[in-house]
């Protein structure tokens, strides 16, 4: 095989990867189907172990090294390729992939209830995983181009009787099992925020307020402890932005501290306490930043980093 044709090969690999990627994406996604946790599983499992066949193949430059030994006619799955690549039994990502992996064999074989508001955080990281392995080694491939790799999933309220589904007895300590699995995963937390607004075109959603109905809801101030709705100092707000921006810009992203303060001088975001907030002790001033401010301050950079590439 010419070196032409290896490499586009490796590429057909990469493009049916991102397709089950974004099928991952799509179907857990949808709050109409009632198939998410095994639709998804099936198909990041099948994501990773084409991305991980590319990676065996860009490194060997021989597509042979994905074959069995004995059999050419047979290709290695998904645990022979995370083996292969991720020879540490304590690699947070190998083990990720093993616990979706073992969650995608148990909806092969079993009627599973839907985990996926339960799970959601592990499915976060392993899509988080697979951004981040894709893009390292792969920086000239345009992965995440016109997605944003983020689950959104609302809490149905009724996950606690989610064991009642279960049809096969045996089944019953699954659900046990499955959150002590979770617990030992480094999992990503997710946080949704409805913000009010006076503008209209700003608003995803529409509500009205009527004085003295007993029928429709009403909007409660709390008040708010700014220690929890502000905990990021400048060093960490950096930090997490850069990861953030790894998932749609790729390693070579380019965000310093230079220009995040760059960013903050332009839209006034020191001055705008939904974003930041000023904590005077007794003998300092410390800045500290919002979640809010994480996902504004990174979209901004994005918008002017493809608009900067353009020109």
């Amino acid at each position: 095989m010419s070196e032409k044709e290896l490499s586009n090969y490796i590429y057909a690999l990469l493009n049916k990867s991102e397709e089950a990627y974004l099928m991952s994406i799509e179907i857990i996604n949808k709050p109409t189907i009632n198939y998410r946790t095994e639709g998804f599983c099936f198909f990041i499992c099948n994501a990773w172990e084409l991305l991980l066949k590319a990676y065996l193949i860009n490194k060997a430059k021989d597509i042979n090294v994905i074959n069995y030994k004995d059999d050419s006619n047979r290709t290695i799955g998904l645990d022979e390729c995370v083996e292969k690549i991720f020879t540490s039994t304590t690699d947070k990502t190998k083990n990720n992939i093993s616990f979706i992996r073992n969650i995608r064999n148990k909806a092969t074989h079993l009627i599973l209830p839907e985990y996926d508001y339960i799970l959601s955080p592990a499915f976060q990281r392993c899509l988080t995983n697979y951004n981040k392995f894709f893009k390292k080694q792969f920086p000239n491939y345009n992965l995440n181009e016109k997605v944003t790799p983020y689950i959104a999933l609302v809490n149905p309220g009724n996950n606690e009787d989610v064991s009642s589904l279960i049809l096969n007895p045996a089944n019953l300590l699954l659900l046990d099992r499955l959150k002590k699995e979770l617990n030992s995963d480094e999992s990503l937390g997710q946080t949704l925020r409805l913000i009010s607004t006076k503008k209209e075109s700003e608003a995803d959603i529409k509500y009205a307020i009527v004085k003295d109905s007993k029928d429709l809801a009403t909007i409660i101030n709390v008040p708010k402890d700014i220690e929890k709705t502000h905990p990021y100092t400048t060093t960490d707000v950096v930090k997490k932005i850069k990861e953030t921006l790894e998932l749609s810009l790729g390693p070579n992203h380019g965000f310093t501290p230079n220009k995040f303060q760059d960013i903050c001088k332009r839209k006034n975001i020191k001055s705008n306490q939904d974003y930041c907030y000023l904590f005077e002790y007794s003998k300092s001033k410390i800045y500290k930043y919002s979640d809010i401010a994480i996902e504004y301050i990174s979209q901004v950079y994005i918008e002017e980093f493809k608009n900067q590439k353009k020109i």
